[in-house]
C-alpha cells in the first residue's frame, strides 16, 4: 500500500516561522513534522509515499530526497499553483496504484495506529478517521452503522486528516482547484458509500505557534 501526504500549503498562520521554512519541515522535538509521519508510516509497513508540493517544495525535496536514507521511496507531485486537497489527488493520480491508499495531512501529529487503517477492508469509497473537535463541538459528521452520515441533526465528529481512499473517487480530468470533501467525497457520502471510525487519541494539527509548544510537551510525556 502507498501513502499520499498533503504538504503543499503555505502555512500562513505560522508566519514568520514559515517565511523560509515550509510547514512540514517545522521542527518538533528536533525532527521535522513530516519526518515524524514518515517514521509512523514506515513502522506500519508503508515504504512508498507520494508527497504533493507547492510552497518551498524544493526545501522538502532537499531534506528528504528520494527517501532512500529514510528507508522509503518518495515521489513528489509538484503543483505550479495550489490545487486544493481534491485537486492534489487528481494531479497525483498517475503516481497512485489502483488499490486503496492511505491519505494524511502533512501538518498533523498523531498517535493513531496506522496499521489499523492499513488492515481495514472497506467496501465503500473511503474510510475516514473521525475525532471530536473541541473547537467545533457541533461537528460535521455522524456515524450510523459505521457509515458516514451528513443527514442526522446530531453531528458529533470532524475529519481528522487521516483516511483510507479508494482511487475510484479520483476523477480522470485536468487538475483544477478542488476540495477533497466537497468535490470528491460528498457525492459518495450522500449515497452512504463512506465508512468511518472514531479515534479518541491524539490528532494535533499544527496551525499556530502554540500548537508547536503543546506538541513539544505532549511528545515529552
Amino acid at each position: 500500500m502507498k501513502a499520499f501526504i498533503l504538504a503543499a500549503g503555505k502555512g500562513e498562520r505560522l508566519k514568520p516561522l514559515t517565511n523560509d521554512c515550509p510547514k512540514p519541515l517545522i521542527l518538533i522535538k528536533g525532527k521535522p513534522l513530516l519526518e515524524w509521519n514518515l517514521i509512523k508510516l514506515r513502522s506500519a509497513g508503508i515504504n512508498e509515499v507520494v508527497i504533493n508540493l507547492h510552497y518551498l517544495g524544493e526545501e522538502i525535496i532537499k531534506y528528504f530526497g528520494n527517501g532512500e536514507s529514510f528507508g522509503m521511496k518518495i515521489v513528489y507531485s509538484e503543483e505550479s499553483e495550489l490545487l486544493g486537497t481534491g485537486g492534489a489527488l487528481i494531479h497525483a493520480k498517475k503516481y497512485l496504484d489502483n488499490s486503496p491508499f492511505l491519505l494524511m495531512s502533512g501538518d498533523l501529529w498523531t498517535n493513531y495506529p496506522l496499521q489499523r487503517l492499513i488492515s481495514h477492508r472497506t467496501e465503500g469509497k473511503a474510510h475516514l478517521v473521525l475525532v471530536r473537535e473541541k473547537l467545533n463541538p457541533r461537528g460535521d459528521f455522524d456515524l450510523l452503522d459505521s457509515k458516514i452520515s451528513i443527514e442526522l441533526n446530531k453531528k458529533e465528529y470532524t475529519y481528522s486528516g487521516i483516511a483510507l481512499i479508494n482511487p475510484e473517487i479520483i476523477p480522470q480530468e485536468t487538475p483544477s482547484n478542488k476540495e477533497l470533501w466537497k468535490d470528491l467525497l460528498l457525492p459518495y457520502a450522500k449515497r452512504k458509500l463512506l465508512s468511518g471510525e472514531v479515534f479518541q487519541g491524539v490528532v494535533k494539527n499544527i496551525n499556530e505557534k502554540s500548537d508547536i509548544e503543546e506538541l513539544d510537551v505532549l511528545i515529552a510525556e
